[in-house]
C-alpha cells in the first residue's frame, strides 16, 4: 500500500456514490465490483459490518491513463472523502501501461458474442478483414459490440453501426484509449452489452469503417491503433471492467472457438434471410406434441433430430461410442423446450445454444429458425 492523494474527479467520483446511497430509492443495486459506475472509474460495496457499516472498494483509473489504483474504503472514509475532509488514503498502485517489449501468450482471438461460434482464432490479415467484412454488413441490421486480443494480449473493443464503427482500447502498451470521431456530433447509438444492460456509444465517438478497418490490422500488428487516427486517453466507463479479462479468460467461459471463417457464425449473421428448402409435405404446420413421451421414444426423436441437422450440413456427426449418452441429453432438452420452441424463435435459439453445450456433439451452425424447421420434420 502507498499513499493516494485523492483526485477532484475521484472526489466527484464518491459525491455521487454517496447521494445514491442515502437516496429514497428501493432496492438499490450496491453490492458489486462495478455497482457504480464514472468516467474515472467504478466500485461497490464488498463486505457489511456487524454494527451496520460498510466497506467499498473503488478501481480509479489515472487521465493520463498511465495507472490505476485499488481503493479500499470504510463508509465513514468514502463520506469524509466526499465531503473533502480526507485528501489521502491507502492504495494499491498498479501500471497500466507495460513495457514495450511484450512477449506473445497466444494466437489473436475475434469475438462477437456468447456462443461458441460467435469467436474466431485470428491466424492471419486476411482472415481477419474477411471476418471483419461479414461482420460488418450484419451491423446494418443491428450495432454489433466486438471484442479483439493481438497475440500479446493487447485488447480492443469495437461498436460496428453500419459504415461507421467506435474504437475503444482497453488494453495496451499505451494505456487504454478511443478513437476520436467528430466532436460536434451529439447523438448517441445504444446496444446491448454482453451482460444484459445498455451501452450507449456517443455520436463523436464514431469514425468511418475505412478507417477503422484499417485500425483493426494495425491493432493486429503492433498492439495500437497507429499514428493515422487520432485518440485521446478516455474510455467509457461501462467498458473499464473488459481490461481485467485477458484472452485466457475469455476462451475459460466458452467452446473452442473456430478456427476458419467458414466454420464461425459470421456467414449466418451476415445473411439473416433463410435459404429456402424444398417442401416435401404438409408435416411442418404446428402440431400438439404428445404430453408424456418415454425415455426410448426421446432418444428415437433425438436420433433423428441429430441425423436431419447433419444431413443439412448444420451440424458436425456425433462421435462414435457417446451417441446413446447424446440421445439421452438431447431427448430430455426436446422434452422440455420442443413444443415451445417450434412456435418461437427465442425459445430455439436458447435450444440452440443449449445443444451447442452437450459434450459430443458437434459443431452446431444452426440458427433458431433452422431448428425450428427440423423439429417438425424429425418429431413422432
Amino acid at each position: 500500500m502507498v499513499p493516494f492523494l485523492v483526485p477532484d474527479d475521484f472526489r466527484a467520483f464518491l459525491q455521487e456514490v454517496v447521494a445514491y446511497v442515502d437516496g429514497p430509492e428501493d432496492d438499490k443495486l450496491l453490492d458489486a465490483e462495478d455497482a457504480f459506475h464514472h468516467e474515472c472509474g467504478h466500485g461497490g460495496r464488498v463486505e457489511r459490518l456487524g454494527d451496520g457499516a460498510s466497506i467499498y472498494a473503488f478501481t480509479y483509473i489515472e487521465s493520463s491513463g498511465q495507472a490505476k489504483w485499488e481503493v479500499l474504503l470504510a463508509e465513514p472514509q468514502m463520506r469524509e472523502i466526499a465531503d473533502g475532509l480526507l485528501i489521502e488514503v491507502p492504495a494499491e498502485r498498479l501500471d497500466l501501461v507495460k513495457t514495450k517489449h511484450r512477449t506473445p501468450s497466444g494466437e489473436p482471438l475475434l469475438i462477437w458474442g456468447e456462443y461458441g461460434d460467435d469467436a474466431l482464432v485470428i491466424t492471419g490479415a486476411e482472415m481477419l478483414q474477411k471476418a471483419l467484412d461479414g461482420l460488418h454488413t450484419a451491423s446494418f441490421d443491428q450495432p454489433r459490440l466486438v471484442r479483439m486480443w493481438s497475440a500479446a494480449d493487447d485488447q480492443l473493443v469495437a461498436v460496428l453501426a453500419g459504415d461507421e464503427c467506435a474504437l475503444y482500447v482497453v488494453e495496451s502498451v499505451e494505456g487504454y484509449a478511443t478513437a476520436c470521431g467528430d466532436p460536434a456530433r451529439t447523438d448517441t447509438i445504444t446496444l446491448s452489452d454482453p451482460d444484459g444492460g445498455d451501452f450507449v456509444v456517443p455520436g463523436c465517438d464514431l469514425i468511418s469503417w475505412e478507417v477503422a478497418r484499417t485500425g483493426f490490422a494495425t491493432f493486429l500488428e503492433e498492439g495500437d491503433l497507429g499514428s493515422a487516427i487520432p485518440v485521446e486517453g478516455r474510455i467509457p466507463s461501462a467498458l473499464l471492467m473488459m481490461g481485467d479479462i485477458d484472452r485466457k479468460e475469455a476462451l475459460a467461459s466458452r467452446q473452442e472457438p473456430a478456427r476458419t471463417v467458414e466454420r464461425s457464425s459470421v456467414n449466418r449473421l451476415a445473411t439473416p434471410v433463410p435459404v429456402d428448402v424444398d417442401e416435401v409435405d404438409d408435416a411442418t404446420a404446428p402440431v400438439e406434441l404428445e404430453t408424456h413421451m418415454r425415455a426410448e421414444e426421446l432418444a428415437a426423436w433425438a436420433k433423428r433430430f441429430l441425423e436431419l441437422l447433419a444431413e443439412r450440413e448444420l451440424l458436425e456427426p456425433v462421435q462414435t461410442g457417446n451417441r446413446d449418452e447424446v440421445y439421452y441429453q438431447v431427448g430430455g432438452l426436446l422434452a422440455a423446450h420442443a413444443r415451445e420452441a417450434q412456435d418461437s424463435v427465442d425459445t430455439a435459439d436458447f435450444l440452440a445454444n443449449e445443444l451447442s453445450q452437450i459434450r459430443h456433439v458437434g459443431q452446431l451452425f444452426a440458427t433458431g429458425g433452422d431448428l425450428q424447421v427440423v423439429l417438425r420434420r424429425s418429431r413422432p
